[in-house]
This record gives structure tokens, sequence and C-alpha cells, in this order.
């Protein structure tokens, strides 16, 4: 199990940026394995008969089924919790991924 560091701050302004937590995505990390887990529960849903294959769904609405698909199997095997007390001390939260370089050891620097 990979020790993650203490959480940053909560920004204090509603679109201030929040500081990001740095993550090993190399391939023997937690995050790779969680990764391929949360995916293939995702690509179960897409190919099963209520996933998208089977209705006539929009892009948005495929991607939105396969993350909810993939975050309620690693919720509910217990692999990650969600941090409610952090979500409802945020003043708004983003939904735009800020994109960064991988380094060689797949660490986001």
């Amino acid at each position: 199990m990979t020790e993650q560091p203490d959480k940053p701050p909560l920004p204090t302004r509603m679109f201030d940026p929040w500081p990001r937590i740095p993550i090993d995505t190399s391939p023997d990390s937690d995050f790779h394995r969680l990764d391929r887990i949360a995916g293939h529960a995702a690509t179960g849903w897409a190919v099963g008969p209520e996933g998208a294959y089977a209705q006539n769904l929009t892009l948005a609405e495929v991607v939105d089924g396969a993350v909810r698909e993939a975050l309620l199997h690693l919720l509910e095997l217990g692999l990650i919790d969600i941090d409610s007390a952090r979500m409802n001390a945020a003043k708004g939260w983003p939904t735009h991924r800020e994109r960064t370089v991988e380094g060689p050891s797949g660490d986001v620097g």
C-alpha cells in the first residue's frame, strides 16, 4: 500500500486552484491497480446488457455511465473512500483537471 501525503488545504475562494496531491502512476503502483479494476468495471458496463451498446447513448452518457460504474465498483469494494468533510467544506469544486507531464517513473510533476 502506498502511503499518501497529507491533503493540502482547501482553497479559500470559489475559483482559486486546488493544490494537487502527487500520485504515483507507475505500472507497479496502487493507482495502476485501481485503474485496471475500474477500467474492467467500466468496460463491463459499456458492453453489458444495460450499457452503451444496448442503448442509443450519446458520448457524454457513455462516459458518465462508465465513470459511475467504475466509482461505484471501487467504493463498494472499499478500495476508495469519499472524503465528505473535505467535499462539504469546499466553496466550489474544480471540474477540469489540470494536465501535467509525467516523469519516467509515472510520477506527476
